[in-house]
């Protein structure tokens, strides 16, 4: 078992399968995936790629969808599967395959996932894989980090895991990089979307110890209408089509 399988093991085995809800930051990210789907995913087979605990596959389950749950952690994929059991959810299905398998459990209308394509390597082979899960006409979601930002990609390699700073994720992944996106781009209609800035509010996260995050907050909404810094936004949407 690698290091990254037994980082996320340890890890969801510390965490709740909980489904996602109104207010929840995560729920409004979801809600834009369902926009992108065509506001409708009701009797779709919709593809979760790694799925974690299942927020996500609960969500669009809960709209109708036929999901299969992805991941490769077999204590994420345990759990979910424990809790579809208790609570009676009989459209989810949680599979214990990684990125590269995909294609080999059939096609689908939808394809969903948070923070999941900056941890597959090698890309370029993925992405074909991806390309023969998604159907004719199909749409996939991607909410994803991003390593345009020279000033956190610099913090990331020297400061992250260092003095008091965390460090969060494990040691394999890697922000995703525009070129990772122009291998999607060879496959698919690509549209990269910066909903928000997120780059102050890192401070309060690594640096601050929660300390400032309004302040941040505002400095973020302040840069964010200068349309040539939100490319630097450390989180974005890649939505395929």
């Amino acid at each position: 078992m690698s290091n990254a399988e037994l980082h996320w093991n340890r890890l969801h085995g510390d965490q709740e399968v909980e489904v996602p809800s109104r207010g929840d930051w995560f729920f409004d990210v979801l809600e834009d995936a369902l926009e992108h789907f065509g506001g409708d995913v009701t009797n779709s087979r919709l593809l979760d790629l790694g799925c974690g605990l299942g927020a996500a596959s609960l969500f669009f389950a809960d709209r109708g969808a036929s999901v299969v749950s992805v991941d490769t952690s077999e204590v994420a994929i345990n759990r979910l599967r424990a809790y579809c059991m208790e609570q009676g959810i009989p459209n989810v299905t949680p599979l214990q395959k990684s990125a590269e398998e995909i294609a080999d459990i059939g096609t689908f209308d939808f394809i969903f996932g948070s923070f999941i394509l900056h941890h597959i390597e090698p890309f370029e082979e993925f992405v074909p894989a991806l390309r023969a899960a998604l159907r004719h006409g199909g749409r996939a979601f991607f909410f994803e980090n991003n390593s345009r930002n020279p000033i956190l990609m610099w913090a990331r390699k020297y400061l992250a895991g260092k003095l008091w700073v965390p460090k969060y994720g494990d040691e394999e992944e890697s922000p995703l990089a525009p070129d990772e996106v122009t291998s999607l781009s060879e496959n698919f209609h690509v549209e990269v979307i910066y909903k928000e800035l997120y780059f102050f509010r890192l401070l309060p996260a690594y640096v601050t110890r929660g300390k400032g995050h309004r302040l941040f907050r505002q400095l973020d909404l302040l840069f964010y209408r200068v349309p040539r810094f939100r490319q630097h936004s450390y989180r974005q949407y890649v939505s395929l089509s």
